[in-house]
């Protein structure tokens, strides 16, 4: 189980990371350079809450595991992602000359709909081997 979560973690950086490099080069070769900055930077936020989620969640497991029957107190981090989400969008509405708004919040979506497509296309090629 432990190998399919840092196999899946690392497909989400590396594709993350790829759509990251597409953007700085489109902020590099554009000319509306605010559009692609505000992607990078949704980006770069939306991978660091993605990672932490799933640091999270993973440490929210392994309390499960070592304290089976008792009543342990745990947290997902929801503040710290609310924060991180906060943190990009006060800098992009600070910089509007910058950063786009519109584009951020689409960056911010991103790594989730790449973790959840590389989840599709991961369990349709499961069932198919079958």
């Amino acid at each position: 189980m432990r190998d399919d979560y840092i196999f899946r973690m690392r497909r989400l950086v590396q594709w993350t990371v790829y759509v990251l490099a597409g953007a700085i080069l489109g902020w590099g070769f554009s000319a509306n350079k605010t559009w692609f900055a505000g992607l990078a930077l949704g980006i770069t936020f939306g991978l660091l809450s993605a990672v932490f989620t799933a640091w999270k969640v993973h440490r929210v497991g392994e309390i499960a595991i070592q304290y089976k029957g008792e009543r342990k107190k745990a947290s997902l981090g929801m503040p710290t992602r609310f924060a991180l989400a906060i943190l990009a969008t006060l800098i992009a509405t600070r910089y509007p000359d910058y950063f786009h708004v519109i584009a951020m919040v689409i960056g911010l979506v991103i790594p989730s709909l790449i973790a959840f497509i590389d989840s599709l296309y991961l369990e349709l090629r499961l069932q198919k081997r079958r």
